[in-house]
């Protein structure tokens, strides 16, 4: 992968309000896969993890994918969550995506025969729950930050009709700055807005995110009053508030940790 950083553009806008995807040749995509751990094979499904691991750095090299990172939900957690983990497979833009291409085959050539094995499988460990297709926005990181940071917290968020201009505006102007403050106030590591591209409907329960990432468990507890104190003195948290809630709708919000990652 270039960098971390190198995912995040600004071809937000014709996506959001155009939903045209043969338009965004020079925009970058990732793939999540949610994955839900079978009783009693989080080795088995870790260790599976790994021989994949050598398929992407192998896809890497061949130029196929721009980075891979495997994240565990730290929380929620328990039986009852949805997934455990999730798979991110970075790609330069949307025809590398081409969920068509022949490359399984090649990739399991070049893996030992024991690593072979259980790369194939993976079914037996774990539970793909669903897969989504993600593009990146605005963002903010602290300075000469290559990777992502240990430690995010993600909030999914459900868009109201018509109001998608709105919440770009209040993420970007309103609330970016404090993010910056945050960052060189070392409270954070970084912040970026994301909007899923696939699957849509009014039905699916969300549709865009923000990302607040965090270099270390400590840093989550962090005060972050002062900071919006500075960018917007004065300002009640009643008016704050209303700013914010007034254009989305948070659906859920969960925290995890970067457990691998192929760069």
């Amino acid at each position: 992968m270039k960098t971390f950083i190198s995912i995040l553009t600004l071809a937000f806008i014709c996506l959001l309000f155009h939903h045209n995807l043969n338009a965004q040749n020079d925009t970058e995509y990732v793939i999540v896969d949610y994955m839900k751990v079978k009783p009693g094979m989080m080795e088995k499904y870790l260790e599976c993890e790994q021989a994949w691991k050598l398929v992407h750095q192998y896809r890497l090299k061949q130029g196929e994918i721009l980075g891979w990172t495997l994240e565990q939900v730290v929380f929620p957690a328990g039986t009852g969550t949805e997934y455990d983990y999730l798979t991110i497979t970075h790609y330069k833009n949307w025809k590398a995506m081409n969920l068509d291409a022949n490359w399984y085959d090649a990739v399991m050539k070049i893996l030992p025969a024991g690593k072979r094995e259980i790369a194939g499988n993976a079914g037996l460990y774990r539970d793909l729950v669903k897969s989504e297709i993600w593009t990146a926005g605005d963002k903010v990181f602290a300075p000469g930050a290559t990777k992502q940071p240990l430690y995010s917290v993600e909030n999914f968020m459900k868009i109201p009709a018509g109001g998608w201009e709105d919440w770009v505006e209040m993420e970007t102007k309103f609330v970016k700055p404090v993010h910056e403050k945050n960052i060189a106030m070392g409270n954070r590591a970084g912040w970026l807005m994301s909007f899923m591209v696939l699957p849509r409907g009014d039905d699916y329960p969300y549709q865009a995110s923000t990302v607040d990432y965090f270099n270390s468990w400590e840093d989550m507890d962090k005060a972050e009053g002062k900071a919006w104190e500075e960018v917007y003195p004065g300002m009640s948290e009643d008016r704050i508030g209303k700013r914010i809630e007034s254009t989305r709708t948070v659906v859920k919000t969960e925290v995890r940790r970067v457990v691998d990652r192929v760069e």
